[in-house]
């Protein structure tokens, strides 16, 4: 065999190397849409489960909502049971009182004719004096009692007030709530946008290689595209064994390959086939 056979022979030996690493790469950076969707990467739920779960959530704080409802509806009628008995109460000690004075009234004309009586009964008018001071402090208690009452009803209703402003409000918070996640899905299916990209637009993580370089346009092809996140306007470092050589911007972007243009300002080589693309350096 010849020099220049043997030659032919190494040549295509490293092609045959090349192409099978750069079969590799791309199989190795596929990205499978459907486990995105069903299974989630990088530890992360899949979409499918994310909706699930904000479905979940919202039933949830719906069911909590129906419990609060039903309580505030119990807690309702319950004070609304001890408002009446404590009326009731106060109805009967107002009645009691009532009649209280009217004993006092008697007692007291009863008492003035007893002073105007004979001496012999003074024994008799002493007693019903007693009677009638066991009376008065019996009226003041009932005044002290239905003064307590009267606090203990302010005070019920005052907290039954607080109550329906709280219960307003947990309205409100849920309809906003529930206003905010139905325009969060309408406006994220109306865009497009998918909720793992990162929100400042710049290009996850990844890396190529050069493919074909057309160097009278400045255009090379590389080995990653759309599937692997790169879009048109993305910037992309060249290497070559860990050297820095020059800079790429992506004109198009296509699902497993992307065209970008050489930016000769950053350039410090010539760029060749096979060199190391990647869209960011540490």
């Amino acid at each position: 065999m010849t020099l220049l056979g043997k030659c032919f022979t190494a040549l295509i030996l490293i092609l045959s190397v090349m192409f099978a690493a750069l079969a590799l790469v791309t199989t190795a950076s596929h990205k499978n849409w459907r486990d995105v969707v069903l299974k989630g990467v990088n530890g992360q739920p899949g979409l499918k489960a994310q909706i699930e779960s904000v479905n979940r959530e919202k039933e949830q704080l719906r069911g909590e909502k129906e419990r609060i409802q039903a309580s505030l509806t119990r807690e309702q009628v319950s004070r609304k049971t001890a408002l009446a008995a404590l009326q009731t109460q106060l109805d009967t000690l107002n009645e009691t009182l009532e009649m209280s004075e009217t004993q006092v009234t008697l007692l007291t004309s009863a008492n003035i004719e007893l002073a105007q009586s004979n001496e012999t009964k003074s024994e008799g008018l002493e007693r019903l004096g007693k009677e009638n001071e066991l009376l008065r402090s019996n009226v003041r208690q009932e005044q002290q009692a239905r003064d307590e009452l009267f606090t203990q009803t302010l005070k019920l209703t005052d907290d039954m007030n607080v109550l329906r402003g709280f219960k307003q409000r947990l309205e409100e918070r849920n309809k906003q709530l529930m206003a905010q996640a139905t325009r969060f899905e309408e406006v994220v299916a109306a865009l497009g946008i998918d909720i793992n990209e990162p929100l400042d637009g710049a290009p996850p993580e990844r890396n190529g290689n050069i493919l074909q370089i057309d160097r009278p346009s400045h255009l090379v092809l590389i080995s990653i595209g759309s599937d692997e996140g790169l879009r048109a306007g993305h910037f992309l470092e060249v290497t070559r064994q860990g050297r820095y050589v020059g800079k790429l911007k992506v004109r198009t972007a296509e699902p497993d390959r992307s065209v970008a243009e050489i930016l000769k300002d950053y350039s410090e080589g010539i760029l060749q086939e096979g060199d190391r693309v990647d869209t960011t350096l540490d």
